[in-house]
This record gives C-alpha cells, sequence and structure tokens, in this order.
C-alpha cells in the first residue's frame, strides 16, 4: 500500500500527500513511498525537495528563486516521468 501520493501541480512542482482523495483534486497522480515534508514536497536525504518536471530541475532550502539547486535525485525523475 502507498504511504503517500504523488502529483503535479498547475506549475509541474511535484507534491506528495498521505490522502489520495486530496491528490485525485490535481488530475493524474501515482502512489509511493517516499516521505513529504509539512509543505508536501517529497524528501530526499532528510531535505524537502523543492523538484520543477518540466524544467528537470530540483532545490532545497527554498525553490527556484532562493533555494539551492542540486542534482535531480533519480526516483523524483523517474516519479514525475509516470506523471507527465
Amino acid at each position: 500500500m502507498a504511504h503517500s501520493y504523488a502529483y503535479l501541480d498547475k506549475e509541474k512542482i511535484l507534491h506528495l500527500h498521505p490522502l489520495e482523495d486530496e491528490a485525485v483534486k490535481h488530475g493524474k497522480y501515482v502512489g509511493t513511498n517516499l516521505d513529504y515534508d509539512e509543505s508536501d514536497y517529497p524528501v530526499i536525504g532528510g531535505e524537502g525537495v523543492i523538484y520543477y518536471a518540466d524544467k528537470d530541475t530540483a532545490y532545497v532550502n527554498g525553490n527556484e528563486d532562493n533555494g539551492k539547486q542540486i542534482a535531480v535525485p533519480s526516483g523524483l525523475k523517474a516519479l514525475a516521468g509516470q506523471l507527465l
């Protein structure tokens, strides 16, 4: 059984939510076992990661305007690929 449900918002940013009923409101979604932070972003290596699927970029400690860009975790890329 899925731990959370992944979906892309209208800006194609990846989010995770514990409730399937909430994820379905955003259209296409998939179940995953990834953890998420209080903002519903996936947690990789203990940090919330904001992943822009359409730009294939990822950030920690903020978003594309004020965060630190990191290499895109392969698990997030694969997950978003199922949603695009």
